[in-house]
């Protein structure tokens, strides 16, 4: 599935012409907590990482996103204030892709995200369902999103809303940040991103 999402991206980068696209590179960090309270448990992870993202805007047109990230986690298992770290290396790679309707200064927009993670050599894949939209404002754009995301048959649906803001300059470079929460499922969780580009 991950496959074809990278296809249809690519495919769709050949096919449409783009009044304004984007190419980001970003900083990426997430901090997670879990509480087990039956057996006094809490797990606490922090995740650092990098991200790429295209988007392509189209005046009254088709809007498409790609986003390809990598991360690593620390972990800290705790009960009360005692805390240990065992050492084991987790690392999550997601893939997403967006697709929406450009109304003047509105972007309205879903899109799939994939994720893959890898800790002791045992790899779990699951996925989430992204739905928002794009606020115009001529040199900056606003961003809401919320994310479901179905970790395992496990646990609840994690859901995410997150905002952002996305900034281009008179030299053609373009600043980015985003922040979100988790609301709901199982645990609380935060993580925010910040970018840097150019506009194609």
């Amino acid at each position: 599935m991950r496959k074809l999402l990278v296809v249809l991206l690519t495919f769709l980068s050949f096919c449409v012409v783009a009044d304004e696209s984007v190419i980001l590179g970003s900083f990426e960090r997430q901090t997670e907590e879990f509480e087990m309270e039956y057996f006094g448990f809490s797990f606490e992870t922090s995740w650092n990482g990098f991200g790429v993202q295209f988007l392509n805007f189209v005046d009254s047109g088709y809007y498409f996103a790609g986003k390809f990230s990598h991360l690593s986690a620390d972990t800290d298992i705790c009960v009360g204030s005692q805390c240990v770290s065992p050492d084991t290396d987790t690392i999550q790679t997601v893939f997403s892709g967006e697709i929406g309707w450009n109304y003047r200064n509105l972007t309205p927009f879903f899109g799939l995200s994939f994720f893959n993670e890898e800790s002791e050599g045992e790899t779990v894949d699951y996925s989430g369902f992204i739905t928002g939209a794009w606020l115009d404002f001529d040199t900056f754009k606003l961003r809401g999103a919320i994310t479901s995301i179905d970790q395992t048959e496990f646990t609840n649906a994690r859901i995410w809303f997150s905002g952002g803001l996305l900034y281009q300059m008179d030299n053609n470079w373009a600043f980015g940040a985003e922040i979100g929460m988790e609301t709901d499922g199982d645990g609380n969780g935060f993580r925010f991103s910040l970018s840097l580009g150019r506009s194609l």
